[in-house]
């Protein structure tokens, strides 16, 4: 029996830069942008246990970028529940679970040979596109944040590339208004039903792209060509176009990381990507990294250069 479509709320369609401010907002982002990603990294002794400087540090860069780069000092010592200490001093909550989620709600991402697994490419060693996680998630599992922990790497490539969405937004934005505006109508973009190899039925999912919640933005995304359904007008299909330009065009603003053993990130579900990859012969040594996603946002202790709500 079909499910139920499941709406996400959606910006009001007010465009969030006042007229005339988007070149000078935008500029000024950009500019401490660029700065912070420039000293992205966060060393962090124990991850359990931040100190009051390496939390400050992790929140500054977010607040800044929306993401932040955190670099273990002893990285063999970092288990499960160290990664999940560092989300809790973040203020995160409990971990999203899913269907190959563990009971923590972490989920191991490595090359996996079984058949529910492989018909998702996070768990291949194939290329994954631009997007943000749980974009087919209903509203109330909207992924505001998630940590991405480097267990191994694997032998060659894997490299994680992420941009800050609000960066993005401003882009769409000053290419054309209506493109940002399109792309936050509460029917932009949907996921049709899907039936996986569980058992489980997943619902059809409408939602914008680009929605706020107070003076937060946050953006629901993916690059995937099938089974992804735009909204019928004309305006949608272009500002897609223009938004997948905006994200393949801008290199210089993509931050890009090849993730080593106990590094990792920590983000507002911000945009990223991973290249392909190659393993070690030996299947016990393969590319290995937990994820855990979380329905709050990291919370910034610092003023940063946000868009400019009208």
């Amino acid at each position: 029996m079909p499910v139920p479509s499941q709406h996400h709320p959606a910006h009001t369609g007010i465009p969030p830069f006042a007229p005339g401010a988007v070149e000078r907002s935008l500029d000024a982002r950009i500019a401490l942008y660029r700065k912070t990603v420039d000293d992205l990294v966060v060393d962090i002794t124990d991850p359990a246990r931040l100190s009051g400087a390496e939390h400050r540090a992790l929140l500054e860069r977010v607040a800044r970028t929306n993401m932040a780069i955190y670099r273990c000092q002893q990285p063999a010592r970092v288990k499960r529940p160290a990664v999940l200490a560092l989300a809790n001093q973040l203020k995160l909550g409990r971990a999203d679970t899913n269907l190959c989620a563990a009971d923590d709600g972490l989920t191991e991402l490595e090359v996996k040979r079984t058949a529910l697994h492989q018909r998702y490419i996070p768990y291949t060693n194939q290329r994954l596109n631009w997007h943000t996680d749980g974009y087919y998630h209903p509203p109330r599992r909207t992924i505001r944040s998630m940590v991405l922990h480097c267990v191994r790497n694997a032998a060659c490539g894997g490299t994680l590339e992420a941009i800050d969405h609000e960066i993005v937004y401003g882009l769409l934005y000053r290419l054309d208004p209506a493109y940002t505006h399109a792309l936050s109508a509460p029917d932009a973009m949907t996921i049709p039903l899907n039936d996986d190899a569980g058992g489980k039925v997943r619902g059809v999912c409408s939602g914008p792209v680009f929605f706020w919640e107070g003076r937060n933005l946050f953006m629901r995304y993916t690059e995937r060509k099938r089974n992804i359904l735009w909204k019928g007008d004309g305006c949608t299909g272009e500002a897609a176009q223009a938004l997948a330009s905006v994200l393949e065009t801008n290199r210089d603003l993509v931050v890009r990381r090849r993730l080593t053993p106990g590094e990792g990130m920590v983000c507002n579900n911000v945009p990223h990507r991973r290249e392909a990859f190659t393993d070690a012969l030996d299947a016990q040594h393969g590319r290995l990294l937990y994820r855990g996603r979380f329905h709050h946002a990291i919370a910034p202790t610092v003023a940063a250069a946000k868009p400019v709500r009208q």
